[in-house]
């Protein structure tokens, strides 16, 4: 059987390839990832992550929406699902490395949030949309997420993205300063960003606390206001997609 996420060590670089046609998030998605970020954590010799994608179409295109819809799933099913989508942007938000990525395709809803937990992002130019169409498919945000994306995403620019739905490419992302970085295909987009993920070699210790308190806003929403939420709208998720 494929993986979802495959590993690679490449010069004390940890690269994951998200590895199916989507890269959806989907419980068995999330334990993957973590199990990769478990293992970097152990091998003390990996100084920074490069998180990109087999896809020659998409990095990532969001919640897994045929599993949420699944008629076994009950609503606590849901709710324990974001709960676990919320705590691994609060492990990659912590993480004690820099975790880059390299987004060599489409970009939507939670995979945009994803990127925009990473530290960094660089982007090709010849491929790839960045969109968050929440307001299109009735999926409202976690309130962390908000936070999130604001560490990536200046708050005027993400307004006009999270109320219009509208797609946009890599372009318009390096001028609103949401990525480092424009590459003309994904040859040269994993070479320069596995470059510039190799000038890494900080104390794991010194950042984890700095990226803590960088992000301290997010960690206290994600504990303060995201059960209630995510326990209310699930109810409201299941009882829509049941519909479907």
């Amino acid at each position: 059987m494929t993986a979802l996420i495959e590993f690679k060590n490449e010069n004390n670089t940890a690269i994951l390839t998200m590895n199916t046609a989507e890269n959806r998030h989907n419980p068995a998605f999330l334990a993957q990832l973590n199990q990769h970020l478990d293992n970097i954590e152990s091998n003390q010799a990996i100084t920074s992550v490069v998180l990109t994608s087999s896809s020659d179409k998409n990095w990532s295109l969001g919640i897994d929406l045929q599993w949420m819809s699944n008629s076994s799933n009950t609503p606590t099913d849901i709710a324990n699902f974001m709960l676990e989508i919320t705590q691994l942007l609060k492990r990659i938000v912590t993480f004690p490395m820099p975790i880059i990525a390299a987004l060599n395709g489409h970009t939507y809803g939670n995979g945009a949030v994803l990127a925009c937990a990473c530290d960094f992002r660089f982007m090709k130019s010849d491929k790839g949309f960045f969109c968050f169409p929440e307001v299109d498919v009735l999926v409202p945000f976690v309130p962390s997420m908000i936070p999130i994306i604001h560490k990536a995403i200046p708050h005027t620019y993400f307004n006009r993205l999270a109320m219009s739905g509208q797609r946009v490419g890599a372009s318009d992302l390096l001028t609103n300063n949401v990525i480092e970085e424009v590459f003309t295909n994904n040859e040269e987009l994993q070479a320069g960003v596995l470059e510039f993920a190799q000038q890494f070699n900080k104390n794991r210790w010194i950042y984890a606390q700095n990226k803590t308190q960088i992000n301290k806003h997010i960690l206290q929403t994600i504990k303060q206001e995201d059960p209630a939420f995510i326990e209310n709208i699930s109810k409201l998720l299941w009882e829509n997609l049941q519909k479907k």
